[in-house]
């Protein structure tokens, strides 16, 4: 039983053709560049003669010949239109990775969303801002910069730059 459910995985997956197709978020060109359309219709009665490029010379009693021809020419994409494509491609395999790591793997997408968060409202944001106050202010009121940074920054900010100080071995 093992042995069938492993060549059957095999098969599915070592087989030439994709289970999914691609997935194509382009937008198609809306009007085609040139469309031709064409009909003959002949009809003869009996026996006709054709010459080297195909056409009736004579016929003798009744024949019929109908050929349609269809032919559709797309028109290139512009730049602009390339350039568009590429971000729609790009955003819709992240939507479909997003939706994979929702499903395989929350805890990445968790950690994920969790540095995001982190970055933009976490204590090294209020650590950078505190910073670049306390510089500014020692720049507009000729203070020490020691001076600035101390009163700028508060203990929670301190603590965490002294981290950061002794994990990079910083003096």
């Amino acid at each position: 039983m093992k042995n069938i459910i492993l060549i059957l995985i095999s098969c599915i997956t070592l087989s030439g053709c994709s289970l999914l197709p691609k997935i194509n978020f382009n937008t198609d060109g809306t009007t085609p560049q040139e469309v031709n359309k064409s009909k003959v219709k002949q009809t003869c009665k009996g026996d006709a003669l054709f010459n080297e490029a195909g056409e009736m010379i004579s016929c003798s009693k009744s024949s019929y010949i109908y050929l349609e021809n269809y032919e559709k020419k797309e028109r290139k994409y512009t730049l602009k239109e390339k350039i568009i494509n590429i971000f729609r491609n790009f955003s819709g395999s992240m939507f479909w990775i997003a939706i994979a790591l929702l499903i395989f793997c929350p805890s990445l997408l968790g950690m994920i969303a969790g540095r995001i968060v982190e970055g933009a409202f976490g204590i090294s944001r209020k650590a950078l801002n505190a910073t670049v106050k306390g510089i500014q202010k020692a720049r507009k009121e000729d203070k020490s910069i020691d001076d600035a940074l101390s009163a700028s920054q508060d203990e929670k900010i301190k603590k965490f730059i002294r981290k950061i100080k002794e994990e990079g071995n910083l003096k």
